[in-house]
């Protein structure tokens, strides 16, 4: 064997086998920060699941997720996709100008038409004459789609305004191009200050003037959301993530039920301890659940707003809270509605669906 050829051989040789003793000799990582997921650890093993091929399906798993500089090889994969063979998006994340964008394409008729549906049957249940019906864009909304392989989330909206026995609320037209800095970079969700432009478009909707004139917080600066780790950029600016103070703000306490039975109390919207989490967003409100209830003794008016909801409320019902004596958020991918008409009174309350494009359009639990 000739000399170059030899020496490539035993270079494969050494970075094979190496980066194997290096799998087995690393102690296996628990989460994976930049995806914001556990990852598989080392299966079960018995005879009967290697008879069943469970083993080495899980095995297979547990290879992927452990190897060595995985973050790195994700990073070079993504620079191969975008740089070298031009594609304009990697794992269905777009990167502009140094922004994420989700890949919103396709509309899952399906899903919006059984959305519109399951929304008109939980209103027929209850006896009010205040029900609202929201929409919120997904990042994607501003960019250009002449340029981007996009679908107009327009028709979501569009679909459920017109079949769904609710006052329709318009926040697709209230964010367009230019409005980038409202929605994090590295995650889908928008921030504070996009919060708070939703906020101000659903109480005047309601009712209320809107509250100026907050304090700003700043928790963390170095938020790697959801699209952070699908795009794997590493360039990407981590993003800062800031609440919002005022006297009715910091004095509203929030009720989580962690399950239908168990029920906590705490004195704040915003949960701190979430910062250093999988997922930091969750320092508003807590983060996902089945039930929560803000409380406001300070409001001016007695009045109970339901919200049925996805994570985007999270951010924006401490705000809508303000006006009201209680608001309580419902996420039925974790509870059944049945189970709340039985517990909940919510005759005579204003209620809001609010749901992001995103949520509707892939999610078909989130009215179960």
């Amino acid at each position: 064997m000739r000399r170059p050829h030899l020496t490539t051989v035993l270079a494969f040789i050494v970075f094979v086998f190496g980066l194997t003793a290096l799998d087995l000799s690393s102690q296996p990582t628990q989460i994976s920060t930049s995806e914001r997921r556990k990852l598989a650890q080392f299966p079960e093993l018995s005879l009967e699941r290697m008879l069943a091929g469970g083993f080495a399906k899980d095995y297979s798993l547990f290879l992927q997720d452990q190897v060595v500089f995985r973050d790195a090889f994700r990073n070079i994969k993504s620079f191969v996709e975008r740089r070298l063979l031009l594609k304009d998006e990697n794992n269905g994340v777009y990167v502009v100008n140094n922004n994420l964008y989700d890949k919103f394409y396709g509309v899952n008729e399906r899903y919006i038409q059984r959305a519109a549906v399951l929304m008109n049957g939980i209103i027929e249940a209850i006896d009010s004459s205040r029900i609202y019906l929201s929409v919120i864009p997904s990042k994607a909304h501003l960019l250009d789609g002449s340029k981007y392989l996009l679908s107009n989330q327009n028709a979501i909206a569009d679909h459920l305004r017109q079949n769904v026995q609710a006052a329709y609320i318009d926040l697709m037209g209230a964010f367009g191009e230019g409005d980038e800095d409202l929605y994090y970079v590295t995650d889908h969700h928008w921030t504070t200050q996009g919060a708070i432009r939703g906020y101000d478009v659903l109480i005047r909707a309601m009712g209320f003037e809107p509250v100026e004139g907050y304090e700003f917080e700043q928790v963390t600066d170095s938020f790697a959301g959801s699209l952070y780790g699908r795009a794997a950029v590493s360039s990407i600016a981590k993003d800062r993530i800031y609440v919002a103070h005022n006297p009715v703000l910091d004095h509203m306490t929030t009720c989580r039920y962690e399950t239908t039975d168990d029920v906590k109390c705490f004195l704040s919207v915003y949960f701190r301890e979430k910062v250093g989490g999988l997922d930091p967003y969750d320092v508003f409100i807590g983060g996902a659940g089945p039930i929560t209830v803000i409380e406001n003794d300070r409001a001016a008016s007695d009045d109970e707003l339901v919200v049925f909801k996805d994570s985007y409320a999270h951010a924006l019902a401490p705000f809508l809270a303000q006006h009201l004596r209680t608001v309580t958020l419902f996420d039925l991918r974790y509870v059944r509605k049945e189970w709340i008409f039985d517990q909940f009174d919510l005759d005579g309350k204003a209620v809001l669906f609010l749901y992001s494009t995103t949520i509707l359009n892939t999610d078909p639990r989130i009215l179960n």
